[in-house]
This record gives C-alpha cells, sequence and structure tokens, in this order.
C-alpha cells in the first residue's frame, strides 16, 4: 500500500499533500451545512491534512468552521481556494474575503480559478481584454506573504502557462486541473512537472450529475483492474493519478469512502499503462463540457466566457486534443 500521507515538495519550498479533500458539492452552496461541516471535521480528525475549497462553492465560511471544530492544529492544514473571474481586477480584495470567508489569518495557496476574467458586475471578457490572466498574476505576485503562503493557477494549460512563464516573475506552485482517465493530461502532466509546478487533479472519480462518472468508476476497465487488487475503482483512479506525481482532493461525506480514498495502492506498470490508454479504449470526456456554470453562448457560438478550446489550448483548429 502506497503512503497516502505522502507529501510533494513544491517550487516555493512549502510542501503538499498526495490526497486531501475537495468541497465542491456539485453546487453553489451546500445542501446541508451541518453534514458538511461535520464531514470535514471527520476527516481531519482521521488524518486527511488538505482542504480544498473556493469562493464559487460558497461554502468557505462551512470549511472554516470544520477547520476550527476538529482542534487539529492549523499549521498541519494546508488550505487552498480560489477566487472567480469577477475578481480578477482586485485580487488583494478577493483575498481578504476568502480569509473572513474561512475565518482564518492565511491560506496556503491561493488559486486563480480559471484564466479567463470578467467585468465585477459578471459581463464576460473576451481573451486579449483587460484584465488579462497576465495582468491578474502580476496581482497575486503582489499578495502579502502573511495572509498568503503561496499562489498557483488552475485549468491552465500548455498554451496558457507558456504565457503566464513568460511574464511571471513568481511561477505557480499549482496548476490544479481536470484529470481522470478519460482525460489524463499525458501531454499536461510532465509539462507542468517539467516547469516545476504541482499538480492536483479534480474529477478523478468523474463528477456526481454528469456522465463522466459512469464510465470512470463503473466501466469494465476500472472494474477489472480493482477486482484484481481487490479494491474499488474510485482507490485504483486515485492511486493511478498519486502515482504519476499529482495531488489528490476527492470529496465525499460518507466516513467510510472517507477513509476508504485515502488507502492508495501501489499499481503494476502495466495497469498504469491501460488506464493511460483508456481515453482511447473507452471515450475521451472532459467533465468541464457539460458544467453549465462555465458556458456563455456569445453571437450564438457556445464559449467558455469568451474563450474558445482553441484560446484555451485545449484543442488546436482541427479539434485535436493538446492536453
Amino acid at each position: 500500500m502506497a503512503n497516502s500521507t505522502k507529501l510533494y515538495k513544491m517550487n516555493n519550498g512549502k510542501y503538499m499533500p498526495a490526497c486531501g479533500l475537495g468541497t465542491w458539492q456539485g453546487q453553489v452552496g451546500a445542501k446541508d451545512e451541518a453534514a458538511m461541516e461535520e464531514s470535514i471535521t471527520f476527516a481531519l480528525r482521521n488524518g486527511y491534512r488538505l482542504i480544498d475549497t473556493a469562493q464559487l462553492y460558497g461554502v468557505e465560511h462551512v470549511v472554516g468552521r470544520a477547520i476550527r471544530k476538529s482542534e487539529v492544529p492549523r499549521n498541519e492544514i494546508t488550505v487552498t481556494t480560489k477566487f472567480w473571474g469577477n475578481r480578477h481586477h482586485d485580487v488583494e480584495s478577493a483575498l481578504d474575503i476568502s480569509l473572513s470567508q474561512l475565518g482564518l489569518d492565511y491560506v496556503d495557496v491561493f488559486l486563480m480559478h480559471w484564466p479567463w476574467a470578467t467585468t465585477s458586475d459578471g459581463s464576460v471578457l473576451c481573451p486579449s481584454e483587460s484584465p488579462t490572466f497576465v495582468d491578474t498574476w502580476k496581482l497575486m505576485e503582489q499578495l502579502p506573504k502573511d495572509k498568503c503562503r503561496g499562489i498557483g493557477v488552475c485549468n491552465f494549460t500548455e498554451k496558457t502557462l507558456e504565457i503566464l512563464l513568460e511574464h511571471a516573475k513568481v511561477p505557480p506552485a499549482i496548476n490544479q486541473i481536470e484529470l481522470h482517465a478519460l482525460n489524463p493530461c499525458i501531454k499536461l502532466l510532465p509539462y507542468c512537472q517539467s516547469k516545476g509546478i504541482h499538480v492536483m487533479a479534480w474529477g478523478t472519480l468523474g463528477s456526481d450529475s454528469l456522465n463522466a462518472k459512469k464510465h470512470i468508476l463503473h466501466g469494465r476497465l476500472m472494474k477489472d483492474i480493482a477486482k484484481r487488487y481487490n479494491t474499488s475503482p474510485a482507490v485504483i483512479s486515485l492511486s493511478w493519478t498519486v502515482q504519476r506525481g499529482a495531488t489528490v482532493i476527492p470529496k465525499s461525506g460518507d466516513k467510510t469512502r472517507l477513509k476508504e480514498n485515502t488507502k492508495l495502492l501501489q499499481l503494476a506498470q502495466e495497469d498504469l499503462a491501460t488506464i493511460n490508454e483508456a481515453h482511447r479504449i473507452v471515450d475521451r470526456y472532459r467533465i468541464c463540457q457539460d458544467h453549465h456554470l462555465l458556458w456563455v453562448e456569445i453571437n450564438g457560438k457556445r464559449t467558455l466566457h469568451g474563450w474558445t478550446e482553441v484560446d484555451f489550448g485545449w484543442e488546436d483548429e482541427l479539434g485535436n486534443w493538446l492536453t
């Protein structure tokens, strides 16, 4: 069994646990805040030392309450949170909002949730309009170190990272990306690692509301591998991701699954290779494709808040995947 308490050293000298707890509830806000608080508290009391959240999730206040309730020392917990596109023009204010909601003096890593920005009232901005993600990153570099121990990005591709790194004085400590068997980031993961950027994986178990979960957790490929290891497809998916050098942040409100999700395994190389090929054998799929919060229609065209897949660096002009 692999060590689920493994730590990765980031480029800022700080450490990131290999396994943490995600807090996206499949909607903005929590249906049952008390139950969510209890599950986070339980996770912390049972060894979890990484909690990932975001302003958009609408649960930072619940995360903060659970941290205090757990009585785990703050310096033992890594807290990452993210700000949305409407805060790209005023990042320090965004940080203060998160700290206030969390009830914490600092966060360990503050993340730009997406490279695209909007106006303060949520109107779409095109990729070239200000603030660009480079403009926003420069503001992030100036954040007070006593309130923010590290900075990073989410959902960046090689294309957007190349642009960012050309201008950055401080490289991102983290790039949090969608990563699972149907979107394995065969190119993007090693690219980030070559630049010293640690990868956090979201969506590793699929999504409760989207069809990715059916394929990732209940498809024959994962079931067959899980049977050989006498474990669940979820553990196989998480183990595969961590074995590739990324951090996982699965969410769960079930105490049994919270414990199970940390029981990572060392997979045989042939099984790693099989899962790496699932996007060719089974299907390729991005959870983002069906996430209604991300897509906006402009001039009759479906866009990622004004960006195309080509702008993003997900695909080339012919529709070939680049990640």
